[in-house]
């Protein structure tokens, strides 16, 4: 997938806001159980896909 360079700085840019925002409100949070944060995303996974970098036998490439 061939992406612009100046668009995607752009588009970062124009998110610099929202990013500062949830960062904040992770920072707010912080000290809260983990059952009662926000989960607007998967980190697990992210987590679970660089264990699976380093496995000898891997279930998928890409």
């Amino acid at each position: 997938m061939g992406l612009d360079p100046y668009a995607v700085h752009a588009l970062l840019a124009r998110l610099a806001p929202e990013c500062d925002r949830v960062a904040a409100e992770a920072a707010d949070r912080s000290g809260d159980p983990v059952d009662e944060l926000p989960a607007a995303g998967a980190p697990l996974l992210d987590i679970g896909a660089e264990h699976h970098a380093s496995w000898e036998v891997r279930l998928f490439a890409s």
